[in-house]
Formats: C-alpha cells, sequence, structure tokens
C-alpha cells in the first residue's frame, strides 16, 4: 500500500522486514496489500514471506485469488503453489490451469508436493499430442509426476534476519529532519554524523545561527572529513564575506587534507566563478583524491569545457569517478555525451542517476507536448520503469521544460503531486510484467514462460 500522503518518509520496506522477523500471521493483510500492488511480478521476498507463514497464509490468498483478475490469478497461484501445503482448493485450481495449459500446471503442481496431483498430471500427460510441438510441456510434467513419486527432503530456507539487513549503527535521515534537529548532530561523537549532518546543509537557506555554526565546525572540528562537508554546507552562503573569505583561504592551501580542500572547492563552483576555482577544478582533476570533487565542481560551474574530464570520468575504474560523470552529463547538459549513459541503465547501483541524467541531456524537442514521448522512448530503452523511476524521469523531464520555459507538466508547481494524467500514457511500457502467455519479449516467438521466464 502507498504511503499516505503526508508521511514523512515511506517505511513499507521496514516494516515488511518487521514483520517477516516475528513471523506472525497479523501481517497476512499487509502482505496481500503488497501482491495486490505488485506491478513488477511479485518479489521473491514476498513469496517467501507467505511461505515462512505456511497454512496460516491460504485463506487470505484464497480470497486475493478470487478477487484478481484473470491477469493476475497466476501470480497469486504462484504464490499458493510456493507454499508447499497439500490443500483441495489449491489442488483444484492446480487441476484447472492443468487442463488448459500443462506446463504451467506442471510447475505448480511440483511446487504444491501434493501426491494427490499424481493421477491429474499423468492424465494431462497422456493428453498430450505426440510431437515436437509439446516437448516442453511433456518434459515438465514428466519432471512434476517424478518430484511427487520421489520427493526429496525440503529444503527450508533459514529464518528471515533481520539484524543482518541493516547496519548496527547508522546516521539518521538527516533530509527528514529540520535544521534545527541536524543542528544537534554537529556534536556528535562520531565523525561519520557529524560530517553527514554538515553536509545536509549543502545548498540550502541556512538562518544566522545555523551559518555561525557551521562556520565554527569548518574552522576547530578536529576531523578534515567534517570540515570539508561543513564548508560544503557553507556552499549557499558565499555571498557572506566571512564565508568567502574562509572558503578562498582553504581553497588557496594545497597543504590542506584533500577532504578538507575538497569542501571548499565544491563550496566556491558556481557558473560565474573566477580563474583561480577553474585552475583548482583542473587541479583536482589530476589528483585521484580529489577527482570525484573536481568532477562536482565542473558540473556545478556550468562549463562545457570540461566535457573531456567528463567523458574521461564515465570510464573511470571508480564508481564514485562515475557517478559524479553521470551526473555531470546531465547538469550541463551534455548531449554529446547522453548515448553513453545507456550502459549503466543495466548497471543497479547507477541506474538511477543515469536515468535522471539522461532524461536531462538527450537530443529531444522540449514542450509540454513532446515530454510524454520522451518519457515513453526513455522507458522503452530503460526496459521498462518502476514507479519510482518513472517519478525521477518525470522530475527530470520537467526540469527540461522549466530550463526551456515552460511550467512543469508531471508534478505543477501548485502541490508537487505527479499528475496522474501526464504519467498515465507509458503505463503499458512501465509495467514489466509480461503475462505467461504473451510473446517473449526476446522476440524468439516462444511464449514468455517457455523462453525468457522459464528460470522464474
Amino acid at each position: 500500500r502507498p504511503a499516505p500522503e503526508d508521511a514523512i518518509a515511506d517505511l513499507t520496506e521496514q516494516v515488511f522486514d518487521l514483520y517477516r522477523a516475528l513471523r506472525s500471521p497479523r501481517a497476512l493483510p499487509f502482505y496481500a496489500d503488497l501482491l495486490r500492488n505488485a506491478r513488477e511480478g511479485v518479489p521473491d521476498e514476498l513469496v517467501e514471506a507467505f511461505h515462512e507463514l505456511g497454512e496460516a497464509a491460504i485463506d487470505t490468498l484464497l480470497r486475493l485469488y478470487e478477487e484478481a483478475s484473470e491477469d493476475d490469478r497466476p501470480d497469486i497461484l504462484f504464490v499458493l503453489a510456493a507454499l508447499g501445503v497439500p490443500h483441495p482448493r489449491i489442488r483444484e485450481l492446480v487441476g484447472r490451469i492443468l487442463s488448459r495449459d500443462p506446463y504451467e500446471g506442471a510447475m505448480c503442481a511440483s511446487m504444491c508436493r501434493d501426491p494427490e496431483l499424481l493421477p491429474l498430471l499423468r492424465e494431462a500427460l497422456a493428453a498430450l499430442p505426440p510431437g515436437a510441438a509439446t516437448r516442453l510441456e511433456r518434459k515438465a510434467l514428466e519432471e512434476a509426476i517424478e518430484s511427487l513419486q520421489q520427493p526429496e527432503p525440503r529444503e527450508e530456507p533459514p529464518p528471515f534476519d533481520i539484524l543482518s539487513q541493516y547496519p548496527e549503527l547508522a546516521p539518521p535521515l538527516f533530509d527528514f529532519l529540520t535544521h534545527g534537529d541536524v543542528v544537534e548532530f554537529l556534536d556528535h561523537p562520531d565523525p561519520d554524523f557529524r560530517a553527514r549532518a554538515a553536509r545536509s546543509f549543502a545548498d540550502e537557506d541556512l538562518d544566522e545561527s545555523i551559518r555561525r555554526r557551521l562556520l565554527k565546525v569548518a574552522r576547530e572540528d578536529p576531523d578534515p572529513r567534517v570540515r570539508g562537508e561543513a564548508l560544503r554546507g557553507l556552499s549557499a552562503c558565499g555571498a557572506d564575506p566571512e564565508v568567502f573569505a574562509l572558503l578562498n583561504d582553504v581553497l588557496r592551501d594545497p597543504s590542506r587534507p584533500a577532504e578538507e580542500w575538497s569542501g571548499a572547492l565544491v563550496a566556491l563552483a558556481e557558473p560565474d566563478a573566477g580563474i583561480d576555482v577553474r585552475r583548482a577544478a583542473e587541479a583536482a582533476w589530476e589528483r585521484d583524491e580529489t577527482r570525484v570533487a573536481a568532477l562536482e565542481a565542473m558540473w556545478r560551474m556550468r562549463d562545457r569545457r570540461y566535457l573531456k574530464q567528463i567523458a574521461a570520468g564515465l570510464k573511470s575504474a571508480d564508481p564514485n569517478v562515475v557517478r559524479e560523470a553521470i551526473r555531470a552529463v546531465g547538469a550541463l547538459p551534455a548531449e554529446e555525451l547522453a548515448i553513453e549513459l545507456v550502459p549503466f541503465f543495466d548497471d543497479e547501483d547507477l541506474r538511477e542517476d543515469a536515468l535522471f541524467s539522461y532524461a536531462l541531456a538527450v537530443r529531444h524537442e522540449t514542450t509540454p507536448r513532446s515530454v510524454r514521448r520522451l518519457l515513453d522512448r526513455i522507458a522503452e530503452r530503460a526496459g521498462g520503469l518502476s514507479d519510482h523511476e518513472q517519478e525521477i524521469v518525470a522530475s527530470a523531464l520537467d526540469m527540461r521544460l522549466e530550463r526551456e520555459g515552460y511550467r512543469p507538466v508531471f508534478f505543477p508547481e501548485e502541490d508537487g503531486e505527479p499528475d496522474a494524467d501526464a504519467l498515465g500514457p507509458v503505463e503499458p511500457v512501465r509495467s514489466q510484467k509480461v503475462g505467461r502467455n504473451d510473446p517473449c519479449p526476446c522476440g524468439s516467438g516462444k511464449k514468455y514462460k517457455k523462453c525468457c521466464g522459464r528460470n522464474e
């Protein structure tokens, strides 16, 4: 179930993990909502969560099956079968599938581990016409029969370990806290907490008390990384003479630790930055320890003279350098480098950054009408977009519109909420959920379940 509109943060994943750790049937309504709203197939973690509750989950899943559309029922039957619990109603549903689709039915029967399905499997096997056209169905039925005749001991997955999913110690989500709450963490004993808190102020309008506090941290904190992040946090205060003087003092002192010096460089980087900042960025590019900061400074200056460094950054072996180079492509924007971002659509860690920058940079007409077509095009090129990814791309397209003097289309300024009509047209492309009986997207001519979907 989506988070309420007034929610500070979406804690669906954390609630899901808590329910899995507790292994209580009280989780079933929550699991049912997740299954009901799954648009891209059923996540393995959700299948496992239902399996952990075993027989207690049957009634909930059967109700979901009855209320579901014909397109969604196979997914729910899959979850029912994965429970591995013999049950007359599940047996009946698998029998129906066997009569219509022997391949699908055989897969479900194998998971059910119900020996009473053997007569139905043998009947379906006997009814298959001979020939190569039914080879896959025959093989699936024979394997299902063998698995039920000679069942192997079930290997139960280990209990869900919630503690392994989270770090022992982690800083707060500073973006969700007020400035007054964040500033308290500038005194935290852990330098990582102090550094993250200081950086969260970057590009923010700060009142006098917070500006003074960051200045103190930038001058006096014993950790150079914290000092550097405090300097970054002052990036929106460059017009203040005291802040400007400190930033330049640090930048002109090459003996400063790299973390501290980099913070000053990034804070001073803006489109009208002077020659000293530009030379510092070029010098930073030549040093491994400051290359990421160099790229950030370059894109913040919006200067196309740095296209060579940005292109080189995309090919770096350092993922942090690559990420900053990806961001630079969108920030300039660098149309000529947009195509270089497409391979990163397949990189789980870099995909979202690549989608955002690609949407900002790719060569395409930018009008309120054309951005909807561009959203479709990006979704197709990216192999589909999740809901979250679609919003990322839509926000980038709104930025393109504003850059050209238009009002946002997807996230109107009045309420900041997505425009359902604007996002709606790409729904068929965005949904990666390929029906088991649909033609396989790979173009083989086979059904999806017998081709790329066989191992799902």
